[in-house]
């Protein structure tokens, strides 16, 4: 479990940083937003499994 909340983790990373790239170049304010949701959920779920 700890290697899928390491991978959860890493992907949300990569989520959040094509989020603020979506949102400095295409000007997508919606977009950038959503995915910042999706990546911080993600982050969250990774964390929880990595402490359990």
């Amino acid at each position: 479990m700890r290697t899928f909340g390491w991978l959860l983790q890493f992907l949300a990373l990569v989520i959040v940083g094509s989020a603020l790239l979506v949102g400095l170049f295409y000007d997508a304010l919606r977009t950038e937003v959503g995915l910042l949701a999706i990546g911080s959920l993600m982050f969250l779920a990774g964390r929880r499994l990595n402490r359990r």
